[in-house]
């Protein structure tokens, strides 16, 4: 039997944590939230110490009081460690976590970061974007698209059910409880951004990718709906020394399709 992890709060983020011994971080996408890796962090916590943020405005995390997007979630989740005194950290991320990971790293150069991991995500300023999310650009219309799209229970059911292949691990009712009312808005918020302008919001990133000097790991899921594993191979292509990991009959949500062998990859990663 695992032993559970601990719910605490600091600095107005909501954390899990648990176990001793060097320190991992992990961070959600959306829709996500700390829970996103409770499967994968319970299996690891007893060689590292687990820290598991909720974004601020997902899970149990309050508000954010402005900024949102990258940035603000970057500076959240620093002040989260500051207030832990970690200073050195394997740093391990889903989705929009990746992002808001490689933020932090170019924010704050007083964090050290060991070992990078990135897992279905996106880097790149020219992702191509399908035709009816390109409405992200025009005003109001977009608003109400993204809304009806993920900004609710019914639109994010049928997200779940085109992106996640392995059900039997990652089930709805486990899945639901991101869906936070707080959580479904967040999501909506950053989806509807993320698309409008590729080039604003992942221009930094992508130009930071050749000079990661952290050991990085690429985890993929060979089904992802949102982003192939083209886009696996050219993101561990594009940061020095890569190693990259591809699950097979897995869609999006690595971390929660495929806990054991994610918890696996990571360790075997992180010793090596």
């Amino acid at each position: 039997m695992l032993d559970r992890l601990d719910r605490r709060t600091e600095e107005g983020t909501s954390y899990l944590t648990g176990g001793e011994g060097p320190p991992v971080v992990f961070l959600h996408g959306i829709p996500g939230s700390a829970l996103t890796w409770e499967a994968v962090a319970t299996r690891m916590q007893e060689q590292y110490r687990v820290v598991l943020p909720d974004l601020r405005g997902f899970g149990q995390s309050e508000l954010p009081v402005d900024d949102y997007y990258m940035e603000g979630q970057a500076r959240a989740i620093k002040e989260l460690l500051d207030a832990l005194g970690v200073e050195e950290c394997a740093l391990v991320t889903h989705d929009f976590g990746g992002p808001v990971g490689l933020t932090m790293m170019r924010l704050f150069s007083d964090l050290t970061i060991r070992e990078l991991v990135l897992s279905d995500t996106n880097l790149f300023t020219d992702t191509p974007v399908p035709l009816p999310l390109r409405v992200a650009k025009i005003p109001v219309v977009n608003t109400v698209f993204f809304q009806l799209l993920v900004g609710n229970r019914f639109g994010l059911r049928m997200l779940y059910r085109g992106a996640v292949r392995e059900k039997g691990t990652a089930s709805w009712s486990n899945f639901q409880r991101h869906l936070t009312p707080s959580g479904m808005a967040m999501t909506r918020r950053i989806f509807q951004r993320s698309l409008a302008d590729l080039e604003a919001n992942y221009g930094d990133i992508e130009r930071m990718l050749p000079d990661i000097q952290s050991r990085t790991l690429v985890l993929w899921g060979d089904d992802d709906p949102f982003f192939s594993t083209g886009v696996a191979e050219r993101t561990s292509a594009a940061i020095p020394d890569a190693e990259l990991i591809v699950f097979d009959e897995t869609g999006h949500f690595v971390p929660e399709e495929r806990p054991t062998d994610v918890a696996a990859a990571i360790r075997d990663f992180l010793q090596s």
